[in-house]
């Protein structure tokens, strides 16, 4: 039994006792901080990898890489040097999180393999890399602020979080423009300067289980998969809106294509539903192309 290492809210050091490695003691009353106040943790960049719509679309299939082999995974000092620059700690602690981060990555996270054969493991904005033989993990990465993968599993608010309603994207909104024919959508439709409203945000930080990423992190996670809205299901509704289904979600642009409105999941009431409006055939479009 030793002395917990970690810090409350206010940067007061945990006085509890803890036989966990990684020096944590997780008691109620403790939130696992690693650093005493925020005035270390490191800026940020990038959208959040292994959104609940990642996993989706590129599940983890790493087969060769058995639970019980996981003690005997080498950690570099690249990996470790990542991590501590992101959260601090002893290399002890570092190497003792990131072991049990592969552990929860290789029964859950969107997974992708580069050309020369590392394999990247992301689950809600923390990415692991594995070697091409699966013998070390040589690569450590997030989006979070200072928050641990712990931390974020066992549902500790950031101290950076934001207590009040999601604000729209940056700058006015703008003023609607002529209406976009349907089979234009894939030319017109820009991600990244698409405008979007507080209503899409809440609606796609609850989705993908982002509530605490500030709202530079979200914009850029909601612009990343936006950016997928082309290779998409578009149609036109009767209020000319165009509603996009792809990769299980349903979005809500404006007509003129400037304004992401509205995110939520497919249901198949929602299929059946539309099977039952009637909908005019000029107006409705088979899967856009990318040209």
């Amino acid at each position: 039994m030793t002395r917990c290492t970690r810090f409350h809210r206010d940067g007061t050091a945990c006085t509890n006792v803890t036989e966990n490695l990684d020096g944590w003691c997780r008691q109620d009353d403790c939130p696992g901080f690693v650093r005493s106040n925020t005035s270390a943790a490191p800026e940020t960049y990038g959208s959040p990898r292994g959104t609940a719509t990642h996993i989706r679309a590129a599940p983890v299939a790493i087969t060769d890489v058995a639970l019980d082999e996981i003690p005997g995974v080498h950690v570099t000092t690249r990996a470790v040097d990542s991590f501590r620059f992101h959260h601090g700690g002893s290399a002890r602690s570092a190497e003792v999180q990131l072991r049990a981060m592969l552990e929860d990555f290789l029964v859950k996270s969107a997974s992708s393999i580069s050309a020369n054969g590392f394999v990247r493991l992301s689950r809600q904005g923390y990415d692991l890399v594995l070697s091409p033989d699966r013998s070390a993990i040589t690569a450590y990465s997030t989006v979070h602020r200072e928050r641990t993968w712990e931390q974020v599993k066992s549902n500790v608010p950031s101290r950076f979080r934001r207590h009040i309603p999601r604000q729209p994207s940056a700058g006015p909104s703008r003023e609607p423009g002529e209406p976009v024919p349907l089979e234009r959508f894939a030319d017109v439709f820009d991600a990244s300067e698409v405008y979007l409203t507080a209503r899409v945000q809440r609606s796609f930080a609850k989705l993908e289980g982002l509530l605490d990423a500030p709202d530079d992190e979200l914009h850029a996670a909601v612009r990343s998969c936006a950016a997928q809205l082309p290779a998409g299901i578009v149609t036109r509704r009767a209020d000319g809106l165009f509603e996009v289904e792809h990769a299980g979600r349903i979005w809500l642009v404006t007509p003129d294509c400037r304004t992401l409105i509205g995110v939520k999941s497919v249901r198949t009431q929602d299929s059946t539903e539309r099977s039952l409006v009637e909908i005019p055939e000029s107006v409705t479009a088979p899967r856009a192309e990318r040209l």
